[in-house]
């Protein structure tokens, strides 16, 4: 079986494919992630922050060129200053080429080993798996993602504003839905799923009924 779960920023969709994966037992590829360890090994092979403006492509396309998927769940890469990143870089032909045939890997290995897998992204049912058995779009207001970041990010920051949060998420989502390569978007095959009023049992509960019900 293989699952397909796109959405914006902060809408849930990571912990769906997360509670999936356990509920299922299948394994799961939180695709953003390697943006961000790309964004994390560009950054800190600078040595400072990156201009606005100017990437340079010959770096990236040297750390690609060893690049794999392990590490992919270590903590500096959920800072904003990479996910912020990460979505510059991931409009880049080059970049998405290359971690779509490292996510494709992924795919076909899983689906040898254990007979299926759940990938969770921007580009999943459009791009990577196409022909995924169930796809699903996860989304809600932004300003009801905006509350989620902030709660989530004031624990640890309470210098954070969250004006600042929801102008990083409007950036976020139009940057996503309008890049020319794999934009964010809503395929009519996908089962949309709004989670502003769902807690995570919620949403899982209704993921979980689309499947059992078409399996």
């Amino acid at each position: 079986m293989k699952i397909a779960i796109d959405g914006t920023a902060a809408s849930g969709k990571g912990t769906l494919s997360e509670n999936l994966s356990k509920e299922l037992k299948l394994p799961r590829l939180d695709t953003g992630l390697l943006y961000r360890k790309l964004a994390f090994m560009y950054i800190k092979s600078l040595k400072l922050i990156p201009s606005q403006n100017t990437i340079d492509n010959s770096i990236l396309k040297n750390i690609l060129n060893d690049f794999d998927l392990n590490d992919l769940e270590l903590e500096p890469y959920k800072q904003d200053l990479y996910g912020n990143f990460a979505s510059r870089i991931g409009k880049l032909d080059f970049v998405r080429i290359k971690l779509k045939i490292i996510q494709i890997e992924f795919v076909e290995n899983m689906i040898k080993k254990k007979g299926g897998c759940i990938l969770d992204g921007r580009d999943i049912g459009t791009e990577i798996l196409p022909n995924a058995d169930f796809k699903f779009y996860i989304d809600a207001p932004i300003e009801t993602r905006a509350k989620r970041r902030y709660k989530q990010l004031y624990s640890t920051n309470k210098s954070i504003e969250f004006k600042n949060i929801l102008l990083d998420l409007e950036k976020r989502d139009n940057s996503d839905k309008s890049r020319k390569n794999s934009p964010l978007i809503l395929s009519e095959d996908s089962i949309l799923i709004d989670t502003e009023f769902l807690n995570p049992h919620q949403v899982l509960k209704k993921a979980l009924y689309y499947i059992k019900k078409n399996k």
